[in-house]
C-alpha cells in the first residue's frame, strides 16, 4: 500500500503556559481589541465543537453562526462595552455559564476574556466535594457531543428524515413505535431523540436492555416489589423500571429477550396501564410512553412460540425499520468527520486522516454499523500511522473498490473448484453464501426469503445445520 494511512500535525509543540490553560476545567477564550480569537484552551474548544486551532483567528461575528453555542447575547454585551455573567445553551451542550471581562492595559487598546463552565460538570463536582450520597448522572458537553447530530443527519439523507418523522407523528398522537434494525444502528439513540421531540426537561428517560437482566430478576426489576414479599427483600420494598419513568418515557431495548411467562404481564399492563408488584395486591397506575427495539425479527419469533403474537401488536403499533449503515453511504463522511472532531477533541495533536484511509473507511460494510465505525476511528487514533497494527479488516480492502448497491447481497463472489467436491456440493455451498449474504443484509430469515422470492420453510431447510 502507497502511503502512509494517517498523517499527524507538523504544529510547534504547546507552550507551557498552553499546557497549563488546556488542563482547566472550564473553558477559556481570549478575545483581541477587535474581538477575533486570539486563544481557546481544550475545555473551551470542547464545548464550542471545535479544535482550539480551528478556533484561532476567527472573528467572533462569524464564531457565532459555526458554533454548537447561541452567542448571540455575548456578541451584544461585547458590542456595547458592556461585561457581566449568563448562562448559553446548546442542544448538544445544555447550559454553560458564561463570564465576559474586560482585559486592563496600559495602551487604548483592550481585548476581553471569556471563561466557560459546563453547569452539569460543576455540580457533579460540587456534589462530589460535600460528600453528597445521591448524586444524579450526568454527561459532560464532550460526551452529549458524541450524539448524534439528527438534523444534520436528516438534511443529508431525505430516508432517515422520513422515518424519524414516522417516530415523531406517532409519539405526538399517543402511538407506541418499535425500532428494529441491525445491533449498532442507534436505536437507543432515535429513541432518546423521539423522547424529547415530546417530553419536557424534567420527564424521565428510562433504558431498560432486557438482554442484560437475568431471567430471575426480570420480574422484580421490571414491576417492583413490596416489603418482605420475598428472602432478601428490601424492608421498603422497591419500585420497578415502569415505575421510575412515571411521566416520561420507557424505552426497551432488546424487548425479543423477554422471558416468555413474563410477556403475559408486560402485554396487562400495556393494555391496562396498571402494575402489581410482586408480592403487592393494589394494583398501581402508571403513565409512561413506550417505545421499544429489536435486532430480531419478532413474527417469525410469534411462529415458533417464542414471541406472543398479542404482545407484538401492542408494541408495534408504528414500526421504525432503521437501515444498515452500508445502506446509507450519503451518512459515512458525516460520522467520521463527526467522530474525529470528537477525537481530536481529547488528543494535544490532532489526528489528520489520509485520502487512502478515508477511502478505506468508505469501503468497508460495517456489519457492526455505527458502533463499529466509532471503533475504528478510536483505534487509528490510538495505534497512529503503523499499518500492521491496524484492523486487518480495514487495511485488506481496495480503497477503489466500489460499494455495493444498496440492499442487494453480494452474490458475485465465485465458489473455487476443489478438489473432491461434487458439483451439488459447490451450488449447495453458492445458495448458502447467498442466503447468509441477505440475512445479514435483510435482518431475518423472513425478509430475506422475501427478497429472493422463496418461502421461509426453504430459508430454514437450506440454512438447518445437520449434525
Amino acid at each position: 500500500m502507497e502511503g502512509k494511512p494517517m498523517k499527524q500535525s507538523s504544529a510547534t509543540p504547546p507552550r507551557p503556559l498552553d499546557q497549563a490553560l488546556d488542563a482547566l476545567a472550564d473553558g477559556l477564550i481570549v478575545l483581541n481589541p477587535d474581538h477575533s480569537i486570539a486563544f481557546a484552551n481544550r475545555q473551551a474548544a470542547a464545548l464550542c465543537g471545535f479544535s482550539a486551532a480551528e478556533m484561532t483567528g476567527i472573528e467572533f461575528a462569524k464564531f457565532n453562526d459555526l458554533s454548537a453555542l447561541n452567542w448571540t447575547l455575548l456578541g451584544e454585551m461585547l458590542e456595547a462595552g458592556r461585561t457581566g455573567n449568563l448562562i448559553l445553551r446548546g442542544e448538544a451542550t445544555g447550559a454553560v455559564f458564561i463570564t465576559l471581562r474586560r482585559i486592563s492595559t496600559t495602551g487604548a487598546s483592550e481585548g476581553h476574556v471569556i471563561t466557560l463552565r459546563d453547569l452539569a460538570v460543576f455540580d457533579h463536582a460540587r456534589r462530589q466535594a460535600t460528600g453528597a450520597r445521591s448524586a444524579p448522572t450526568f454527561t459532560s458537553a464532550t460526551e452529549r457531543r458524541m450524539r448524534p447530530d439528527f438534523a444534520r443527519q436528516r438534511a443529508i439523507s431525505p430516508w432517515l428524515d422520513r422515518m424519524i418523522s414516522r417516530g415523531e407523528r406517532a409519539l405526538l398522537q399517543g402511538a407506541r413505535v418499535i425500532i428494529t434494525g441491525e445491533s449498532g444502528v442507534g436505536k437507543t439513540e432515535i429513541a432518546r431523540h423521539l423522547h424529547n421531540f415530546v417530553a419536557n426537561g424534567v420527564d424521565p428517560f428510562i433504558a431498560v436492555n432486557c438482554a442484560a437482566i437475568p431471567e430471575s430478576l426480570f420480574e422484580s426489576e421490571l414491576f417492583g416489589y413490596e416489603k418482605g414479599a420475598f428472602t432478601g427483600a428490601s424492608t421498603e420494598g422497591k419500585k420497578g423500571l415502569i415505575e421510575a419513568a412515571e411521566g416520561g418515557t420507557l424505552f426497551l431495548d432488546e424487548i425479543g429477550e423477554i422471558p416468555l411467562p413474563l410477556q403475559a404481564k408486560l402485554l396487562s399492563f400495556l393494555e391496562e396501564g396498571t402494575i402489581l408488584r410482586i408480592g403487592g395486591t393494589r394494583p398501581r397506575r402508571v403513565n409512561v410512553r413506550v417505545i421499544s427495539a429489536t435486532n430480531r425479527d419478532l413474527l417469525e419469533m410469534s411462529e415458533d412460540r417464542r414471541f406472543r403474537t398479542d404482545l407484538y401488536y401492542r408494541l408495534a403499533v408504528v414500526n421504525m425499520p432503521m437501515k444498515p449503515l452500508r445502506e446509507v453511504p450519503e451518512l459515512l463522511d458525516h460520522l467520521i468527520d463527526r467522530f474525529l472532531t470528537a477525537i481530536n477533541q481529547r488528543r494535544s495533536v490532532p489526528l489528520q486522516l489520509s485520502d487512502d484511509l478515508r477511502a478505506r473507511l468508505r469501503a468497508y460494510h460495517y456489519p457492526g454499523n455505527i458502533r463499529e465505525l466509532w471503533n475504528l476511528m478510536q483505534q487509528i487514533s490510538v495505534l497512529g500511522d503503523d499499518e500492521e497494527e491496524l484492523p486487518r479488516r480495514l487495511m485488506a480492502l481496495d480503497p477503489a473498490q466500489s460499494a455495493r448497491p444498496t440492499g442487494k447481497p453480494a452474490t458475485s463472489e465465485a465458489v473455487a473448484f476443489s478438489e473432491g467436491t461434487s458439483l451439488r456440493e459447490a451450488v449447495s455451498e453458492y445458495e448458502l453464501r447467498i442466503i447468509e449474504d441477505a440475512i445479514r443484509v435483510h435482518g431475518s430469515k423472513r425478509k430475506a426469503a422475501a427478497a429472493l422470492g422463496v418461502d421461509i420453510g426453504t430459508i430454514s431447510r437450506k440454512t438447518r445445520k445437520e449434525p
